[in-house]
């Protein structure tokens, strides 16, 4: 394993860039003065002193006494001793300041609408809010999909759902399956699911999780995408009695005109 890979390692554990860098050094080192940390670590100068400090409190290094500073570092398996002891006293001290705290937590939310779970979630979070959807739906998923394609749908998280009993079904607008990037996979999902019909206009795009939880887009001007999450079962109970009304007009891939059955040009 080269250098910048035992570095990347050390981070892991919380030290900095400069402090991994230095601790590398003092390794097999007894008595070394910074001069030579900094020589043999490559970090400035004006860094190497504070990253010694903080080695030396968290227990990967200690300074030996001399007449001038001279620095060793602590054998890797003793540092991590020294490291572990520590977190588990830090991990000790927070869960009694949890503890403490949950004593004098309200126990209703108030009126503000992160303590009631409302999200507003932007672009890139959406995928991954609706993975954890995915993943998590115990009884039903009814998911109204409109262009622009936001998310396109994941066939093998589909199937996973559907095969530990979750209903699942996609409500898609007509116009997607012409779409030369997107159709091919939409058209494969709906053959594979079995749970998919389409429809020629949408009102919006939404999903409903559970009969207790949705998501709804709200787009900006700027064109930006974002998702209101809203864990509300009278909200759910309303857009899902929308989602049933629409599927009930919507056609399956067989009922289509033939030429949305055709296959796309990638």
């Amino acid at each position: 394993m080269n250098r910048e890979q035992w570095i990347q390692k050390l981070k892991k554990l919380g030290l900095s860039g400069y402090e991994a860098q230095v601790y590398l050094a003092l390794l097999g080192e007894t008595r070394a003065p910074a001069s030579r940390v900094v020589r043999k670590s490559g970090v400035p100068q004006s860094k190497v002193y504070g990253a010694l400090s903080s080695l030396i409190e968290r227990g990967f290094a200690e300074q030996v006494l001399g007449d001038v500073k001279l620095y060793r570092g602590i054998p890797p398996q003793q540092a991590f001793e020294n490291y572990r002891r520590q977190v588990e006293q830090q991990l000790a001290e927070s869960q009694a300041s949890m503890a403490e705290l949950d004593k004098t937590a309200p126990d209703t939310p108030g009126d503000d609408p992160g303590s009631l779970g409302i999200r507003l979630v932007r672009n890139q979070q959406i995928s991954s809010v609706l993975n954890d959807a995915l993943e998590n739906a115990q009884s039903e998923f009814l998911v109204a999909v409109k262009a622009p394609l936001v998310v396109p749908p994941d066939t093998e998280s589909d199937l996973r759902m559907v095969k530990r009993g979750v209903k699942l079904c996609y409500l898609i607008e007509t116009a997607l399956i012409r779409d030369p990037v997107q159709g091919p996979a939409l058209v494969r999902n709906a053959e594979e699911t079995g749970a998919v019909r389409f429809i020629d206009h949408l009102p919006l795009r939404f999903i409903v999780i559970d009969r207790n939880s949705v998501m709804i887009e709200l787009a900006e001007t700027d064109g930006t995408t974002m998702g209101l999450v809203v864990p509300n079962r009278g909200l759910a109970d309303n857009m899902r009695l929308l989602f049933n009304s629409l599927w009930a007009k919507a056609r399956t891939l067989e009922e289509l005109p033939e030429q949305f059955r055709e296959p796309v040009a990638g």
